[in-house]
Formats: C-alpha cells, structure tokens, sequence
C-alpha cells in the first residue's frame, strides 16, 4: 500500500515524501486499535503515544509492527497487554525512550 502512495504521489507530482509518510500513520493507528483490541481510553492514548514516536522517526515501524504481531500469536483475545510491555522495554532497552 505504501508503494502505491508513493508512486502515485511521484507520478502526479502533488504528493511529497512527507504527506505520504504522514498518510501512512493513520492506518497503523487503525491497524493497532482493531488488531490489538484496545478498548480504554488509555490503551486508545498509548497507541495514539506509539504512533506519533513512529511519524517523528524515534521510533522504527519495522520493530512496532514486529511486537505487534509477536502479541497477537501470544495471546489473540486480548493482545494490548503484551504489546504495551513489548514495546516499553524494547524502546527503552534499544532507543532510550520510556512509554
């Protein structure tokens, strides 16, 4: 999805690298909410927290969407736990960045 984005931006020419990256974000927000079933207010906030580190390239996507999928096959009723504690020591073990 995101080659077509891309090259759809390049060959308009309307479109530069950052309204793609920027438009690639809220479908990891979407992704993250639905597949980890977040259902309070400060999972929703978490995600919302994950992504924006994401858009501000603190964080790398490659590694969120690892855990997340990583959380989804330990526990598939309900993910968000093992996702939150995922992500938290490994963003602060690899980029010092406390959740």
């Amino acid at each position: 999805m995101k080659r077509r984005i891309f090259i759809a931006g390049c060959l308009t020419g309307f479109a530069t690298v950052g309204q793609v990256w920027a438009a690639d974000i809220a479908p990891l927000v979407d992704q993250l909410k639905a597949g980890l079933k977040a259902r309070k207010p400060t999972e929703h906030l978490f995600i919302e927290r994950v992504a924006t580190l994401v858009e501000k390239r603190i964080l790398p996507v490659s590694m969120v969407l690892g855990i997340y999928s990583y959380a989804r096959k330990k526990h598939s009723r309900y993910p968000f736990p093992y996702f939150q504690q995922a992500l938290r020591i490994r963003a602060e073990k690899e980029f010092g960045v406390k959740l």
